[in-house]
């Protein structure tokens, strides 16, 4: 709906300009052409602000508001941040925020298109990926998640990774998906953390 009334407005304002060349009233055309170019300069902040809306200002990855926009899901993945609190307390909430945009920086650079990461709340982050092919969703996150280990070198911690996977085999929305992936995300973290579990059949690799 959005977009068509940007489409719209986009139609009009050319049809305006299109008129304005037979206007032989010159003062006139300058006031109607100033109005037309502040209506743009509008236009692009304001698509400027609608965009950011959809961005985490710390980590760059999207924010949960970009959820709804998400049509094409063949995996759900909730990765969380093995005891991120004592990064906080221990080294202090800057190197915690560095810590975040590494681990951001590093998922961002391992998806494809049309894939979609976001910061889903706090240290947890949200992977949607198009796949649905399970050693090809394995492999990447193993090589996230050794990324990720090799990253940061914070005395007598390792920044690891617990995560949770589902697959979109039977073409289910997208809540489901999140709240079965949480559920794999949550058999990690009970089961000593650091490793990649699924939902259905719920199975846990090794340890990394």
């Amino acid at each position: 709906m959005l977009e068509d009334i940007k489409k719209e407005r986009q139609e009009r304002l050319q049809l305006l300009k299109e008129k304005l060349k037979s206007v032989e009233d010159k003062e006139l055309v300058s006031l109607i052409e100033n109005v037309i170019k502040d209506n743009e300069t509008l236009e692009k902040e304001n698509s400027y602000l609608e965009q950011m809306a959809y961005v985490d200002t710390l980590t760059g990855l999207y924010t949960r508001r970009i959820l709804p926009k998400v049509r094409d899901i063949g995996s759900v993945i909730i990765c969380d941040i093995d005891y991120f609190k004592k990064v906080n307390d221990t080294f202090g909430h800057d190197m915690g925020d560095e810590v975040l945009r590494g681990i951001a920086y590093i998922i961002m650079n391992s998806i494809r298109i049309g894939d979609v990461a976001c910061r889903y709340g706090g240290d947890e982050m949200l992977i949607i990926l198009t796949t649905n092919n399970e050693k090809v969703v394995h492999e990447r996150l193993n090589d996230i998640c050794e990324k990720i280990r090799s990253q940061f070198h914070l005395p007598n911690f390792e920044v690891t990774l617990s995560v949770g996977v589902v697959f979109n085999n039977d073409n289910e929305k997208l809540e489901n998906l999140i709240e079965k992936a949480d559920k794999a995300l949550y058999y990690s973290k009970e089961n000593g953390r650091n490793q990649i579990s699924y939902y259905e059949p719920l199975k846990l690799h090794e340890k990394k």
